[in-house]
């Protein structure tokens, strides 16, 4: 099928198998078509609430919907699939996921990812001149990754761009908090000035209001001033290279496109775009006993070439196209799914987390 016809497919699928509605005006917020949720007061909405009260979500938060390339490097507009995101493999044959299969009418694939998750934090280290893919954190949570250096659209200076579970602790932080360098799980410490490399200046909230959507999970911190930078090279960690610069925003995000990153845990990878405009991605935000579900839309699902693209303590990383051209915000993942089932990475498109924060990536002389 092509664009147009995936777009309506998925559409369908949202109504008739999960008895969502359509948001009046959401086609507004992007490209991508109108967005989806649970009507208020509906059943299906009372479903949803009584499975998280018990802790046993509903299938319908198990359960993502996006536009799936084709197989290879096909990019054939023509022979695109509805991707049925499954975070337990017992869900392949839920009855929801046979009527989208319906309507779809056999144009789709379905993929057991196991639980999608915000990516936490293993190791990390110090690192001056501050770098793009450095060990960053907000100073009560462990680790993430430094996206890039953004600049305030409305003046104000210079700062920097995360996730929001990276800079702002899931909401929790406050306008004036220090970001340390390296993250306090890789040593930083908030009591010596040497590891207080920013402050948080604003973030997105992240929604967790059942039937609520979010379209980013990001943040954004001033520099604190005399933190030597180096704000346009992305280095390979391993040996100091400098593998590309920054280039200008890529606005065309599509199956099959190769992208790259720097991240904090696993360093320079690279993968490619398995489907784009996912929506009723449902993300553990707190890697806790007690999950903390938030609903996202309007995402991209990444693979690795060979291996992970993505790990633990990787989030905030910020993943370029060819020509280092800015594309995605990493946020979430899973172990398995995506190519030779080494999981697959979550991401924002970049430029609805630059509108949402007024920004602009800052790249320097």
């Amino acid at each position: 099928m092509n664009l147009d016809g995936a777009m309506n497919a998925k559409a369908e699928a949202f109504e008739e198998a999960f008895g969502y509605r359509e948001i009046v005006g959401s086609a507004v917020l992007n490209d991508s078509g109108p967005l989806f949720a649970p009507p208020e007061g509906s059943s299906t909405l009372k479903e949803i609430a009584k499975h998280r009260k018990e802790r046993k979500p509903d299938p319908r938060d198990l359960i993502a919907l996006g536009v799936l390339r084709p197989s290879g490097h096909n990019r054939d507009p023509a022979k695109l699939r509805i991707g049925i995101f499954v975070q337990q493999k017992r869900l392949s044959d839920h009855p929801i996921v046979e009527k989208v299969q319906g309507i779809a009418k056999g144009e789709s694939k379905t993929i057991v990812t196991g639980p999608a998750e915000r990516r936490g934090a293993t190791n990390g280290g110090r690192c001056r001149p501050l770098r793009i893919g450095a060990s960053i954190g907000h100073h009560r949570i462990t680790a993430g990754t430094l996206a890039c250096f953004a600049s305030n659209r409305n003046g104000g200076g210079i700062g920097l761009l995360s996730n929001n579970h990276v800079l702002a602790d899931i909401n929790s932080g406050r306008s004036g908090d220090p970001i340390l360098q390296p993250a306090r799980s890789d040593g930083g410490d908030r009591k010596n000035p040497d590891y207080h490399v920013a402050n948080l200046q604003r973030f997105v909230p992240i929604n967790f209001n059942l039937g609520s959507i979010n379209l980013v999970d990001c943040a954004f911190a001033y520099l604190v001033d005399g933190v030597e930078r180096d704000t346009g090279t992305v280095y390979d960690p391993q040996n100091d290279a400098p593998l590309w610069r920054v280039g200008e925003m890529e606005d065309l995000l599509y199956g099959g496109l190769a992208v790259k990153k720097v991240g904090r845990t696993t360093g320079y990878t690279d993968g490619i775009v398995e489907a784009v405009a996912i929506d009723n991605l449902n993300v553990n935000m707190t890697l806790g006993a007690s999950p903390k579900m938030a609903r996202f839309d309007r995402q991209i699902a990444i693979s690795g070439n060979g291996k992970s693209f993505s790990k633990k303590g990787d989030s905030g990383s910020l993943i370029f196209a060819e020509g280092g051209r800015p594309a995605a915000l990493l946020f979430a993942g899973t172990e398995r799914g995506g190519a030779g089932n080494h999981g697959i990475t979550y991401a924002n498109p970049i430029a609805t987390v630059l509108q949402e924060l007024e920004v602009d990536i800052y790249i320097g002389a």
